[in-house]
Formats: structure tokens, sequence, C-alpha cells
């Protein structure tokens, strides 16, 4: 790797750019570190050699390798912070082409809220290290930190990994991601023979429940459940940013497939994507329907972007005979008549 490291840091251009600023920063046993401060995100880092710097459209990178270790931070323009796995795949490609830098199958882990500002984990593994990437998103800044190795950390990659901190940035405004939650009851539009037809929170779709279903609501999600005769029916209903993109909503709903597989047995047995647009008009709208068979059953997922929402039903049951097939019909007409008009074409 350290060939690799050095050939790749080699290909970066050494003109500074004005908005990093390295500086010598401390002495350790085995030589100086440098300090990179990005005043644009008030974040910081320390490498173990001084790194290069090449401008890049979209903003800056800046690279330097350590024996067996390869170190990257950027900083990029990312007018969608809601975009921020997207974003940061984009550039994972973009080293890949430039530098042959094999950042492959990234696993990521769920998009949090520290400090007011975005963030993400992921891991990945290339042909010659394991990466560890970690994306902080603010309004309109993504900064990326990459750091790659064979084994375990030494010293240099310790200190780089933990040297930046999102709570070195002012208190920023993507405070939607509040984990104050209030559980209530949802709230009935009709209801006949134990039947309820309920209109989901922050949306106009509607469906019709074989109960009345609970409602928990936090800052920027709201979850209908309801169990009955082995079947868990849930709605919920995410806020996500000022318009739901077409890579983004495959990007959710394929973080959501990794956790489904990773924590249960579930085999995907049909999986279909429809897109709903009107001729002359920019904003689409995103329809996908996936089944699984599980341990326990069949699972039944649909997700629906548009707009600043992405709406997923699912429906848990051992026997799908048992479950209420209005809770799908409906559901699903509830959408379509949103949009009527509007064609869904399947993908």
């Amino acid at each position: 790797m350290k060939i690799k490291a050095a050939a790749t840091t080699a290909m970066l251009s050494l003109a500074i750019t004005a908005g990093a600023q390295i500086t010598k920063n401390q002495k350790y046993d085995w030589g100086w570190s440098y300090k990179l401060e990005m005043p644009e995100t008030g974040l910081k880092c320390e490498f173990p050699e001084k790194p290069t710097v090449t401008t890049l459209a979209y903003g800056y990178m800046t690279a330097a390798s350590y024996k067996d270790e390869l170190y990257i931070a950027a900083k990029l323009e990312n007018p969608n912070p809601y975009d921020i796995a997207c974003r940061t795949e984009e550039f994972t490609a973009e080293l890949k082409r430039i530098h042959n830098l094999p950042i492959t199958d990234l696993v990521w882990d769920e998009i949090r809220t520290e400090n007011g500002n975005l963030t993400m984990s992921g891991d990945a593994d290339g042909k010659w290290a394991q990466f560890h990437i970690d994306a902080i998103a603010s309004e309109d800044v993504l900064t990326v930190f990459i750091y790659a190795n064979h084994g375990e950390l030494t010293v240099p990659g310790h200190f780089f990994a933990n040297s930046y901190s999102v709570f070195d940035i002012p208190e920023g405004k993507l405070s939607y991601m509040s984990k104050t939650k209030t559980i209530k009851r949802a709230k009935v539009l009709e209801y006949d023979n134990g039947r309820s037809l309920v209109r989901l929170e922050n949306s106009p779709i509607t469906l019709e429940w074989p109960a009345i279903p609970t409602l928990e609501v936090n800052r920027h999600e709201a979850a209908y459940n309801l169990d009955k005769n082995g079947a868990h029916y849930s709605t919920r209903i995410i806020e996500v940013g000022p318009q739901v993109s077409y890579a983004f909503f495959n990007t959710f709903i394929s973080k959501e497939h990794q956790e489904l597989s990773s924590n249960s047995a579930i085999e995907l047995t049909s999986d279909v994507t429809e897109i709903a647009f009107e001729l002359g008009m920019e904003k689409e709208a995103f329809f996908r329907k996936m089944t699984y068979n599980t341990p326990s059953g069949v699972k039944l997922c649909f997700y629906v972007g548009a707009e600043n929402k992405i709406i997923v039903q699912e429906l848990d049951t051992d026997e799908i005979s048992k479950a209420d097939a209005r809770f799908i019909n409906t559901f699903e007409q509830s959408v379509r008549n949103q949009y009527d008009t509007r064609t869904f074409v399947s993908q």
C-alpha cells in the first residue's frame, strides 16, 4: 500500500487552495504532524505528513500517506445536504476514476444529527486497504474524511480520525433530526365497524386500517403502528429535504434494504419501481414496491418519494391471507389519486 499511497499523493497538485490552511503542528517521536483547517466548515484534522492539496471543480481535497496508511480530507460544495451519501459516493467514484482508489461497496450507517449538522459514517474494502469514511454536511458544505489502512490503527491514524469534530462548528439549522418523541393516538377521519381511515401527518395520502393505529411523532418523522391478528401494520412519513431526488430516494431504500438484510435472514422476491411525471413539469414522484420472504412469513414494503417527503408503508405477517388487504390497496389508490395528473411508468 505504501507505493500506491505515495503514487496517489504524487498525482495531487501542489497548489495550495486559499481555503485550506496547513500548518506544522506538533513534534512526535516519529516526526512533525501537520494541521489542516477549513474555515468554511470549522473543522480541522491532523496529518502525520504534510498533505498536498488539489483544487476540484466543486471544492478541494488534501491527501497524505504515512507508512501503510492513507489520509484524505475534502471540502465539497453541497447545495443539498440531504444528498450526503450520494455526493460522497460521487466523490469516491472520482477518486477511483482519477487516482485508481478502489473504494467500492460502501456500507453506510444511518444519517445522524450532531450539533445541527448531518453526519454519516461508512466502511468499504478495496483491493489493497480497508477504508473508513466520515461525511459531515451543513447547509452548503459537505466535508469528507477518508482513512485507509491495512490492519490495526497506528497512532497517526488514530489522531487523524479523532482530530476533527462537528462540535467545533457553531450550532446549525439542521435540527429536524431531534430524538424527542411523543406517543399519541392517530387522528381518525372516519370510523365504522372497527375500521379507520387515517390521513397521514403532513401528507395528503390516506389509508384504511383494520383498527385505530397509534401515532409516534418526532421532529422529522411520524410513524403509525398497529398490531392485529398476527400482522404488524406500519406507515412512516420522513421529511428529507427541499426536494426528493431519484438518487436520494433509491439511496434511502438501499440503506433500509441493507439494514433489513443484516438483521434477519430475508429474501427479496419482488422489486418494482415506478416514476410519476407530468410533461413540462420538473417535479417527479417515485413509487417502489418490494416483497420479502422472512423466517416468520412475508414482509411488504412500499415507498413513495415526492416533494420533500418519503412515505414508507410496511406490512409484516406470518400468513398473507390473514392480513387486511385494504391497508395496502387504499394506500396505493391514495398515492395514485394524489398524482392523478401524472402517469406512473414502471422502470
